[in-house]
C-alpha cells in the first residue's frame, strides 16, 4: 500500500493541512512537541479507527474546535486510488443539533455503516516509544495489540469482539442487579434473572469460543515469527516465546466448540462469585499474552535493551502476518525510535521493511537518513539501498517540504 497524500482538518495541532508524500522514505522532523508523531497517529488512525496513544477522540481535537477530520489518499496493492476519511464530531451541549459525539468514516466518499466495515482496507504498522508499554504494562495493553492486528486481516474477528463487548456488558448489568437485590433483601428475583442469565450465558461462551480461537491461532503465528526475529537481533543467544494465557479450565488450543463447552461451563460454575463482585471475573477480557525470554518472564528479568529487541521482534512479526495475510506491505510508521536502537537492532528494522513506504519521525534528520542509506541493505548482496528519502519540516503545526540538506528554512 502507498499513501500518496494526507489531510489533517483541526487535528491535535493542526487547523489545516495537506501533505503530499512520496511512495518511499519520508522523514517528518523538527523539535519536540511541533506535531510530528500526530501525522503518524491520524495514518494509523485511519488503519484501525483508533489512536495508538489514547482511546479518546475529544483528545485528538485541535483547541477551541469542536471536532476534526483525518483523510488519506492511497494505492492498493492493485494500483487502484482509494480514499479513507475520519470524521468525529464532538458533543456540544449548548446546540440541539449536537447532543451526542458522532464518528463518520467514509471510504471512496461514501459512508460505512459500521467501524468494521473500515478494517481490512487499509493497512499499517506503528512502532512508537509507547509499544515498550507491552512489556511494562498489564494484559490490556497485550490484548489491545493482538486485537489490532487481527482485526486489520480478520474483519471478522473484530465483529466477534463488538458482539463479546456487547453481551458481557449485559451480563454484568444482570449480575449487579442480582446482587443489589440480594443485599436490600428483596425476595422472589433470583429465579428470574437466572433464566435470563442462562440465555446471555450461552451467547457469550459462543462469542468468546471464537475470539479465543482466533487469538490461540495468531498467538502462535506471532511467537514463531518473532522468535525467530529475535533470533537474529541478539545473534541467535535469545528465544523470545509469546503464549497466550486464559483462566485455568479453559484450553485454547482446543476446538471452537470444545472452548465453547468449557467457557460456559466456568461461568456456571464461577456464578455465585461473580454475583458477589457484580462483573464476569473470567473470558476473554480477563486473558494475557506471556512473554518470556530464554523462559524467564521478560518484564522483571531482562534488561531495559532486552525489552526493546522483544517489542522490536513483536512489530516484525505483526508486519510478516500483514504481508501474508494481505498479500500487500502495509505502511510501516517509525516514531523517533531509531535513535533508541542500537546499530544491530536498527540493522534487522530496515532490513525487514526494504518494500514498504516508511514515515519516520526524528529531532536529527541527518542521522536518520545515514541509517536509511548505510543499513537498509539487501540480504543477499549487503549493498546498500538506492531508496529516495523525502524530507519535511514540523513547526508548530505546519508541514513544510525540504531540500536535502535538512534545513527548517523560513521557520
Amino acid at each position: 500500500m502507498i499513501i500518496k497524500s494526507i489531510k489533517l482538518i483541526q487535528f491535535r495541532n493542526y487547523r489545516h493541512q495537506e501533505i503530499e508524500v512520496d511512495p518511499e522514505i519520508n522523514i517528518f522532523y523538527g523539535e519536540n512537541a511541533q506535531g510530528k508523531t500526530n501525522i503518524l497517529e491520524a495514518i494509523y488512525l485511519c488503519a484501525c479507527a483508533r489512536s495508538h496513544r489514547t482511546s479518546r477522540d475529544s483528545d485528538l481535537i485541535l483547541h477551541d474546535t469542536h471536532d476534526y477530520a483525518v483523510c488519506i489518499r492511497y494505492l492498493s496493492q492493485q494500483k487502484v486510488e482509494e480514499t479513507l476519511e475520519i470524521r468525529y464530531l464532538e458533543a456540544i451541549p449548548s446546540d440541539p443539533q449536537r447532543t451526542r459525539s458522532l464518528r463518520h468514516i467514509f471510504h471512496n466518499g461514501l459512508k460505512l455503516d459500521k467501524i468494521s466495515d473500515l478494517m481490512g482496507l487499509f493497512h499499517a504498522v506503528i512502532f512508537a516509544p509507547e509499544d515498550l508499554m507491552l512489556i511494562k504494562e498489564g494484559p490490556a495493553t497485550r490484548r489491545r495489540y493482538l486485537d489490532l492486528l487481527i482485526s486489520q486481516v480478520r474483519p471478522a474477528y473484530f465483529v466477534h469482539l463488538q458482539q463479546y463487548a456487547r453481551i458481557l456488558a449485559q451480563r454484568n448489568r444482570l449480575l449487579k442487579t442480582w446482587r443489589d437485590q440480594r443485599k436490600s433483601g428483596k425476595k422472589g428475583i433470583d429465579e428470574t434473572i437466572a433464566v435470563q442469565l442462562d440465555v446471555w450465558n450461552e451467547s457469550l461462551a459462543r462469542e468468546a469460543a471464537a475470539v479465543l480461537s482466533i487469538r490461540q491461532a495468531f498467538c502462535e503465528r506471532i511467537s514463531s515469527l518473532a522468535m525467530e526475529a529475535q533470533q537474529l537481533i541478539s545473534d541467535q543467544s535469545e528465544i523470545l516465546e509469546v503464549r497466550y494465557r486464559s483462566v485455568p479450565g479453559i484450553e485454547t488450543s482446543s476446538s471452537t466448540e470444545e472452548i465453547y463447552d468449557q467457557y460456559l461451563r466456568k461461568l456456571k460454575r464461577n456464578l455465585e462469585d461473580d454475583v458477589e463482585k457484580g462483573i464476569t471475573q473470567a473470558g476473554p477480557h480477563r486473558d494475557d499474552l506471556e512473554l518470556t525470554l530464554n523462559g524467564n518472564a521478560i518484564k522483571p528479568f531482562a534488561s531495559q535493551g532486552q525489552q526493546r529487541s522483544a517489542v522490536l521482534s513483536l512489530k516484525i512479526a505483526e508486519l510478516q502476518i500483514l504481508r501474508e495475510d494481505t498479500g500487500e506491505t502495509p505502511v510501516f510508521l517509525l516514531d523517533d525510535v531509531m535513535s533508541e536502537l542500537d546499530e544491530n537492532r536498527r540493522i534487522s528494522l530496515l532490513k525487514n521493511i526494504q518494500d514498504a513506504q516508511v514515515f519516520v519521525t526524528c529531532t536529527d534528520a541527518h542521522h536518520v537518513q545515514l541509517d536509511f542509506s548505510e543499513k537498509m541493505c539487501d540480504t543477499a548482496d549487503k549493498q546498500p539501498c538506492q531508496r529516495k528519502q523525502s524530507l519535511y519540516c514540523v513547526h508548530q503545526g505546519r508541514v513544510t517540504r525540504q531540500s536535502e540538506d535538512g534545513q527548517c528554512d523560513g521557520l
